[in-house]
């Protein structure tokens, strides 16, 4: 027997999948709500005798390895030594693809990067005014280790020197995980160059949903130019970031998420620390004002309800509203926390710094989502006849004739 049947045999496929799929015996199966596609009647089956897994719904099916390739966006080198360590086995045959090395590659790229600035802003002088700058937002020191803040000093190639001067890194490979942005070639010798792509920015690790580091948010110090770059730059889409299926703190939000059975989803990451440091740590962060369908297969894998942090702008955006009514259709109850009750804060992270037991009341206070909407609507539109045909508009845009 080879390792990799070896390894399957002795996982538990039933235990695996609990992990992220509620399972009740049915027989000789076990049943549950497919993870893959929203669902209210379970059409997910899985064998304990064949060590398999079949949606009849949807159609996904395999084994043990197929699952977590699936679920978590694994290769199968990735699947294989996740199982391994759970069984404990020691590979000692398995030889990784070039795809696998390279991933390999970006991740510890970007593990040594977030350590980097990490250390800059809490243990060097380059750090100072980035800890004063957090300080004065009300970030604690418990909060900068928890979710690994850094700070990348002003500078054309600080992370580039420590990267591929200490660490041993190609340029390229750099570039490659997003952290540096390539310029143009020198003419004469024509040698290509880099330069760091975060410069004088407070810094916050990305991470995917098993807490791996694979990009970074930069919002940059106050004072300097931000049209030169932007208030915030993010990692651009490579081999192991995309955007739309990360949710800022899932790693660290996971196991509070399913003791409460409910989410708390903000918009930035100051929110998400901010609501952390107020005693809501089952709070997320979206990154914008739109949900995809990868984050709320995230939330749906760990949270049967979701309440959101909106304002009155946010109630009438149509990609927000659009991410909603997604979330509804796959089962998820939504609320909604109404910004507009705090009255004074402009954004979830200001109200829990400034009044965290305002904050906490407001999360146990939220509100089905179409409630909001309507009185969203009134509070904008007003009772008078436009006002109504206003409100029609927005709640109903699309009439059945």
């Amino acid at each position: 027997m080879d390792q990799v049947e070896e390894i399957k045999g002795k996982t538990d496929i039933v235990e695996l999948i609990q992990e992220y799929v509620p399972l009740k015996r049915a027989g000789r199966n076990y049943k549950g709500l497919c993870p893959f596609h929203g669902e209210k009647t379970p059409s997910f089956m899985v064998n304990p005798e064949l060590q398999i897994f079949k949606c009849f719904g949807c159609g996904e099916g395999g084994d043990a390895y197929s699952f977590l390739q699936r679920i978590e966006g694994m290769e199968f080198g990735e699947a294989l030594r996740n199982l391994a360590d759970r069984v404990g086995v020691k590979l000692v045959s398995y030889r990784p693809s070039q795809q696998e090395e390279l991933k390999d590659t970006l991740l510890q790229t970007n593990y040594l990067a977030g350590e980097y600035y990490h250390y800059v802003l809490t243990k060097h002088n380059l750090g100072i005014q980035a800890r004063e700058y957090l300080k004065d937002r009300g970030v604690t020191n418990e909060a900068i280790e928890i979710f690994k803040l850094g700070f990348a000093p002003e500078g054309w190639d600080f992370l580039l020197s420590y990267l591929s001067g200490k660490k041993g890194f190609k340029e390229e490979d750099i570039e490659r995980a997003g952290l540096a942005i390539k310029s143009q070639s020198d003419k004469e010798t024509k040698k290509q160059s880099y330069y760091d792509r975060f410069r004088n920015r407070i810094m916050f690790p990305l991470n995917n949903p098993r807490g791996q580091t694979v990009g970074f948010s930069g919002r940059v110090m106050p004072g300097a130019d931000e049209k030169a770059g932007g208030k915030y730059v993010n990692t651009p889409e490579t081999e192991i970031y995309h955007k739309s299926g990360i949710l800022y703190g899932y790693d660290l939000a996971r196991s509070a998420i399913k003791a409460e059975n409910t989410s708390v989803l903000v918009e930035g990451q100051m929110d998400v620390i901010g609501s952390w440091q107020a005693g809501v740590p089952n709070s997320v962060g979206v990154g914008g004002t739109a949900l995809t369908d990868r984050q709320i297969e995230l939330l749906k894998r760990v949270g049967e309800t979701v309440i959101m942090a909106l304002d009155a702008d946010q109630a009438g955006d149509a990609a927000a509203r659009k991410g909603i009514e997604a979330a509804g259709k796959t089962g998820l109850i939504v609320k909604v926390v109404d910004i507009r009750k705090g009255r004074k804060y402009k954004d979830p992270g200001e109200w829990a710094t400034d009044d965290p037991d305002g904050w906490k009341e407001a999360v146990k206070k939220a509100v089905v989502v179409y409630d909001f909407y309507l009185d969203s609507a009134v509070s904008r539109h007003g009772l008078d006849v436009v006002g109504k045909t206003r409100i029609g508009r927005e709640l109903f845009p699309n009439p059945k004739k």
